[in-house]
């Protein structure tokens, strides 16, 4: 019986599970974006391709109009081409210098036609581009636009446009060796601050393989705008080569833009701390995680746009305010049986931390995610599964009577619990894909002091289920109010789920100990 139930039954659909798996990635490889060779010392430029042809663009050599299925252009400088033109793009064209002498002066670097949409001359304020082919110049540093006859009338030295004090100036660079490959060897040696005042450049930072490859987007849509080694890759680098820049600097200030969901944000807010960086940066946010509460929080807001213009998130940062974020060191000492203790495992505390239900449904879409199974990476259907894992709980109730396994101090004094299935420790106004907890909690309750990012205290609250959590979520509900503290222990007796800013793992029974750090510089949009 069992021989034929193998051969009929579980031969048959595991074979068809391999071929499904085998043909989905077949699939994905084939509609993969070709590799084609990325900009190096060699002056070669970086090809993408024009995934969307909402306008007509020309190829700059043969000028012929680009087709959706051939097209390319150079994220760095702007210049197209069909395939068969790549070589002689590369050879004739120059992209966009990375390092240049600091005694040769500053030019404008005009690339004809294929002009930014909307695009008016610099000079006699008249639209550009208006006829079909390669018309009019635009300089890929300062953004100006011209027509033919009008280029002449301005002066040759470029002086890098209204983002100038964002941008690092090819003359203040300079690389060890400029016969290594760019993105993967970019090894700053010394960089000469430019004689601006008020200079503060911005480093762009992002994961390429973040997102459903929105990261990659991002990297691309700066590099037009900025130098193109202000961007970095987290793929290729960790976050200490990053922030290299931060140190060569010297006294210069600057800022960070992170393009990333919570956890990015806090490994890089984690890298600055280890450095003791000063001045220390202030980091901006291009959210594209699921929860995104930090950048919500900061004004950045709650997902990524696919729509982004670039041009308008460097003007925000522009205007941007530097605010505080406090710094929670947490130490984990696990007990290791017969009241012995083991050694702590310490780590950094900015959005929050929780134990019991959230963490748990946190964690099974952790596990999910990280599985060979996890075939299909969309924001929506991160949704539907978070969803799908609560409702889960609701049904299973893992974490039930965790008010039995765990005993909370606040500021030394014990905590009565009420029935509970999660704790939720607040370091920020935002929890669960932005909803406030704390302010959910009714007027006149005993002991609530209005929250802040900056105050040195956190704000703890109770969840009575995963039911509660949905209840929360829509707003008919509100948390068990526990109270605030400046130090907060916990007492895990039993084994739980704990996630630290969205970072989930099982934690088996232990001490939490919470207390201040420091303080993080961040910014926050004003508009």
């Amino acid at each position: 019986m069992w021989g034929g139930e193998l051969t009929d039954v579980v031969l048959p659909t595991v074979s068809t599970m391999i071929i499904f798996v085998l043909t989905v990635n077949i699939v994905r490889y084939l509609m993969a974006e070709p590799h084609i060779q990325i900009r190096d010392a060699t002056k070669e430029h970086s090809w993408k391709n024009i995934k969307t042809m909402s306008r007509a663009y020309f190829c700059s050599i043969c000028e012929s109009m680009l087709l959706n299925v051939d097209s390319l252009y150079c994220d760095s400088c702007g210049v197209c081409a069909d395939r068969g033109c790549i070589k002689l793009a590369n050879k004739r064209l120059k992209c966009k210098v990375i390092t240049l002498a600091s005694d040769q002066p500053m030019k404008h670097h005009w690339v004809k036609g294929n002009l930014p949409a909307t695009a008016m001359c610099d000079v006699c304020d008249e639209e550009c581009d208006a006829e079909p082919g390669l018309f009019d110049w635009w300089c890929c540093w300062c953004q100006r636009c011209v027509h033919e006859l009008c280029k002449s009338k301005l002066p040759e030295r470029c002086d890098f446009g209204c983002f100038k004090l964002m941008i690092v100036p090819p003359g203040s660079l300079e690389v060890v060796n400029t016969r290594s490959t760019m993105r993967r060897r970019l090894h700053l040696r010394k960089i000469i601050p430019p004689l601006w005042p008020n200079w503060n450049p911005l480093i762009i930072v992002a994961n390429r393989k973040s997102g459903n490859n929105d990261g990659a987007e991002i990297l691309s849509l700066f590099r037009r705008l900025v130098n193109p080694a202000q961007v970095v890759d987290l793929a290729e680098r960790d976050p200490v080569a990053a922030l290299e820049w931060c140190r060569l600097l010297g006294d210069v200030a600057c800022n960070i833009l992170v393009a990333g969901g919570d956890g990015t944000v806090a490994w890089l807010l984690n890298t600055i701390h280890k450095l003791q960086l000063k001045p220390m940066p202030s980091i901006a946010i291009l959210p594209l995680g699921t929860g995104n509460d930090l950048s919500r929080v900061l004004g950045w807001g709650k997902e990524h746009d696919s729509n982004l213009d670039p041009v308008e998130i460097l003007q925000k940062i522009q205007i941007a305010q530097r605010v505080n974020l406090d710094r929670w060191k947490v130490s984990v000492t696990p007990f290791r049986g017969l009241g012995f203790r083991g050694s702590n495992k310490d780590s950094y505390m900015y959005n929050y931390l929780s134990v019991g239900v959230d963490a748990q449904v946190t964690l099974s879409f952790h596990k999910a995610r990280e599985s060979c199974w996890y075939l299909f990476s969309h924001r929506i259907f991160n949704k539907l599964l978070y969803l799908g894992f609560g409702t889960q709980q609701v049904v299973e109730r893992e974490c039930r009577d965790l008010d039995k396994k765990l005993e909370l101090y606040l500021d030394g004094r014990k905590v009565e619990l009420p029935s509970l299935e999660s704790i939720v420790i607040l370091n920020i106004p935002s929890w669960g894909a932005g909803v406030d907890l704390w302010k959910m909690l009714p007027l006149g309750t005993l002991g609530v002091e209005k929250q802040r990012i900056d105050d040195e205290k956190l704000e703890v609250v109770a969840i009575y289920s995963s039911f509660h959590i949905a209840q929360l979520q829509v707003g008919l509900s509100q948390p068990h109010c526990l109270g605030q503290a400046s130090n907060i222990k916990i007492k895990l007796l039993g084994s739980s789920a704990v996630q630290v800013d969205g970072e989930p793992w099982y934690q088996h029974p232990c001490e939490f100990n919470i207390s201040y750090c420091d303080k993080a510089s961040m910014l926050k949009n004003t508009e």
